[in-house]
């Protein structure tokens, strides 16, 4: 097969997947869904307990996010022989993560939610790539900034309000994907 018809193959299987999976639009919408529940439990209980609900909270987000793409009309299990491997290793990235979290809130716990921000939030950057999305990219791009912007203008960790901070980019983000999704419909029809 020659280069150019390996990639237009490869760009075809990408959209392919996109629309499949909507562009898994439910994940960012769960992952708004957890910033204000994380909001919420950082002003409801003492600091140690609110973050490991947190913690817990976070192993919600994967099925919530899939049964939310189901009701937008994706499948964020569809299959590509070509693609499946690479979501699988994007999304176990996040596991990496771990190690940093649990070492800021043992060492500096105001912190965590600023960690969890940033360290989450760019775990959709490589979505902005695959399913070629300014929305992925924003909510990689800008949760990171308006955390890191608050945090430094404040000299504060923003304990309580970087989740509020967090759920607003990703509102942002979901707005946006609803529209890239919408424009995939009427490929749908076409093919």
């Amino acid at each position: 097969m020659a280069p150019d018809a390996a990639l237009r193959e490869f760009e075809a299987e990408r959209d392919r997947l996109a629309l499949l999976t909507r562009k898994g639009i439910g994940m960012p919408a769960a992952g708004m869904l957890y910033w204000l529940g994380v909001a919420i439990l950082l002003r409801q209980f003492p600091q140690k307990t609110a973050l490991v609900f947190s913690f817990a909270l976070t192993g919600v987000v994967f099925p919530l996010g899939a049964l939310l793409t189901r009701i937008a009309g994706g499948d964020l299990f569809a299959k590509s022989a070509t693609l499946t491997p690479l979501g699988l290793m994007l999304a176990a990235v996040q596991l990496f993560y771990w190690p940093v979290v649990i070492l800021v809130f043992n060492r500096a716990p105001d912190w965590t939610p600023f960690a969890l921000a940033v360290l989450f939030s760019s775990h959709f950057l490589p979505y902005a790539w695959l399913y070629r999305s300014a929305a992925f990219g924003f909510l990689a791009v800008a949760t990171t900034l308006v955390v890191s912007a608050g945090v430094i203008v404040t000299r504060s960790p923003l304990y309580a309000t970087v989740p509020l901070l967090a759920a607003a980019c990703y509102a942002v983000a979901v707005a946006m994907l609803w529209r890239e999704v919408g424009a995939l419909a009427p490929k749908e029809g076409g093919a």
